[in-house]
């Protein structure tokens, strides 16, 4: 789904990220790299592979569109409990592996890496924001006075149903100067959405982005 914002070239992906064309970056959102191993620590069991799996889905997207930069709007770790020796040195691995320029405004979840960032992770990290004009990327959604706005955090869903059936997409929301992104970690829930006046959605199904 291609959309003109600010008079740049945004593509929706049903992929869970954003393309910015004349950037060649990425945007993506809430990867929650951990949270696996936080579950398997309480007694949960949660199944091996979710980060190889997410890394191999990130790597693709990067090398789909030729990216050079990649910016993820906060939250990339789920607690700092998750960032095993293991979960380090695999991201370390994917990290030094890939060509792309990586950017990370610290979310919520990210206060660890604030003081404690792996000195072997090349990421270029953003306390309070980053602005790339025409564009701002926050991890909180929030109206700038000045900037479109591409955000995370609430890891939004759309329930579309009829008299028999129903199902819940990952979905993008877009209002006039803020758009919020799906999470794209696998191992990760969301917030229900809906469509109105002031914000239209755009659902992901299979490998498709629609407008609902």
């Amino acid at each position: 789904m291609k959309l003109t914002i600010n008079n740049q070239t945004c593509h929706l992906l049903a992929k869970k990220a954003v393309y910015w064309e004349e950037k060649k970056t990425v945007i993506l959102a809430d990867v929650h790299i951990g949270k696996d191993t936080v579950f398997r620590k309480a007694g949960i069991p949660i199944p091996e592979g979710i980060l190889d799996d997410d890394l191999i889905n990130i790597a693709e997207l990067l090398n789909s569109v030729n990216a050079e930069k990649c910016i993820i709007v906060g939250d990339l770790i789920h607690a700092e409990s998750g960032i095993s020796e293991n979960v380090k040195k695999k991201f370390s691995d994917w990290l030094n592996t890939t060509q792309c320029e990586m950017h990370l405004v610290l979310g919520n979840h990210d206060h660890a890496l604030i003081k404690k960032l792996p000195p072997e992770w090349p990421l270029f990290t953003h306390k309070n924001g980053l602005l790339i004009e025409p564009f701002y990327f926050s991890h909180f959604p929030m109206e700038h006075e000045k900037w479109f706005v591409w955000s995370g955090h609430l890891h939004p869903k759309v329930a579309i149903s009829n008299n028999y059936d129903r199902i819940v997409l990952r979905c993008f929301q877009v209002f006039k100067n803020l758009a919020i992104i799906p999470a794209f970690g696998f191992f990760v829930g969301g917030s229900m959405v809906k469509k109105s006046k002031d914000c239209k959605i755009y659902a992901i199904a299979d490998d498709s982005v629609v407008e609902i």
